[in-house]
């Protein structure tokens, strides 16, 4: 069997897909004219298997990068953020604001007053069911005169945050603001469990679609799959 007869051997049986057999074949030096079988035949992928890894790098990781989401500040923070967490709002690839947590909003006619409804049976990764509670606690964690997060001038036009029932979150503002819910969808505003501070962050628990298993400062972050992932 020569080396291309082999190699069409593997691409019959899937084991290698038509890229590797191209690159494979001009490595020896052969050309798609010499294997009549891709000119006939359909590509064949290798059967997708579950499980594995996907890694990737990014640039921006800092030794003293934390998981609370007032602290960030770069492109690493930004992808760990939206792994294990979620906002109230999602931007989409257009730019435009659709639901995330909050699966609808509207807002009085001067848009000084805006009430977000919130998924129901949405749970956090240790099993809490997500309530206006904690987006009231997540979102005020970025107000106040102490707060040095990047989010506190999004939300310092804020004059009454509070809850109408578990499912809906009410919020007044000092001026209407047409492009409020635009601002819900910033990276710093994801939601966590009402009551986490401190070094509660760096367990990352969140509603995301990946759970946290280990993660080192400017070095790695190491998530699985969310099985009770609610998207």
């Amino acid at each position: 069997m020569t080396p291309l007869d082999y190699r069409e051997t593997l691409f019959k049986e899937g084991k290698i897909s038509r890229r590797q057999f191209l690159a494979q074949a001009a490595a020896l030096g052969l050309t798609v004219a010499t294997s009549p079988m891709l000119l006939s035949k359909k590509a064949q992928a290798a059967a997708p298997k579950k499980g594995g890894h996907f890694t990737f790098a990014l640039t921006g990781g800092s030794t003293t990068d934390t998981l609370d989401p007032a602290t960030h500040t770069s492109s690493w923070n930004i992808n760990a953020e939206f792994q294990l967490r979620n906002c109230l709002v999602e931007i989409d690839h257009n730019f435009d604001t659709i639901p995330e947590l909050a699966e609808s909003w509207e807002s009085s006619p001067d848009a000084k007053k805006w009430i977000f409804n919130l998924l129901k049976g949405v749970e956090f990764h240790d099993g809490k069911t997500l309530e206006a509670e904690d987006v009231i606690y997540s979102l005020r964690h970025h107000m106040g005169p102490d707060s040095k997060s990047a989010a506190k001038p999004y939300l310092d036009p804020i004059t009454s945050i509070k809850a109408d029932g578990k499912h809906q979150v009410v919020i007044e503002l000092n001026a209407g603001n047409a492009d409020f819910p635009f601002l819900m969808g910033d990276y710093h505003l994801a939601i966590f469990k009402a009551g986490t501070k401190g070094k509660e962050f760096e367990k990352g628990i969140g509603t995301g679609a990946y759970i946290l298993e280990a993660w080192e400062p400017g070095v790695n972050l190491i998530t699985r799959r969310n099985p009770n992932y609610w998207k």
